[in-house]
């Protein structure tokens, strides 16, 4: 023991158990990798509703699950579109159901849900070599709020949310919303947000 010195001791008769040690999860940014954000179908069954489920019902069904989406099907358990709960609260309810000559509590589903045909997908294994921010860009760059998750048969098995990053990171959403038809630029120049 020779090639060793000793180490200076202290008293430690009065000392006091530390408390600095906390069993906390690794810090996430936009660095993290993407699948960190993946709602993922395979592991918990998402929240779903009928289209002709009125906005009403499914703002209670989405409260009551804690969740920031409700995927809208038809009959046969097909996925036709998502609305998420800001949709579901947000002032164009109002408009829209002045739009459609009925009262708010009729607007349904079908009405304010975004369609799978204006939603964007993207491989679980290409979200393997991802991080967030490629994710968030990707929602960015195509004007959309859901990113929808497939298999390797193309069958969709998640999603990631834009607002539930902005939610996690606390930053600032940057998306503004693709017009897809004449009527949705004509709605976005009357009521921008």
């Amino acid at each position: 023991m020779a090639n060793f010195k000793e180490l200076r001791t202290q008293d430690i008769s009065k000392g006091v158990l530390s408390h600095t040690y906390r069993d906390t999860q690794p810090l996430i940014d936009l660095t993290s990798p993407a699948l960190k954000m993946v709602n993922n179908f395979t592991q918990k069954d998402p929240l779903r509703a009928h289209f002709e489920t009125s906005i009403v019902d499914a703002l209670k069904q989405i409260t009551s699950q804690h969740t920031d989406f409700i995927l809208v099907v038809d009959d046969k358990e097909k996925l036709l579109g998502i609305a998420s709960s800001a949709d579901l609260q947000s002032s164009k309810i109002m408009i829209l159901a002045q739009r459609l000559n009925v009262p708010r509590n009729e607007v349904n589903l079908l009405h304010v849900m975004a369609p799978l045909s204006h939603l964007t997908g993207v491989s679980m294994q290409s979200l393997s070599y991802a991080c967030i921010g490629d994710a968030l860009q990707t929602m960015e760059q195509n004007g959309i709020m859901f990113l929808l998750v497939t298999t390797a048969h193309n069958e969709i098995c998640g999603l990631i949310s834009a607002r539930e990053i902005a939610k996690t990171l606390q930053i600032p959403l940057h998306i503004t919303p693709i017009a897809h038809s004449f009527s949705e630029v004509m709605q976005h120049i009357e009521h921008p947000h």
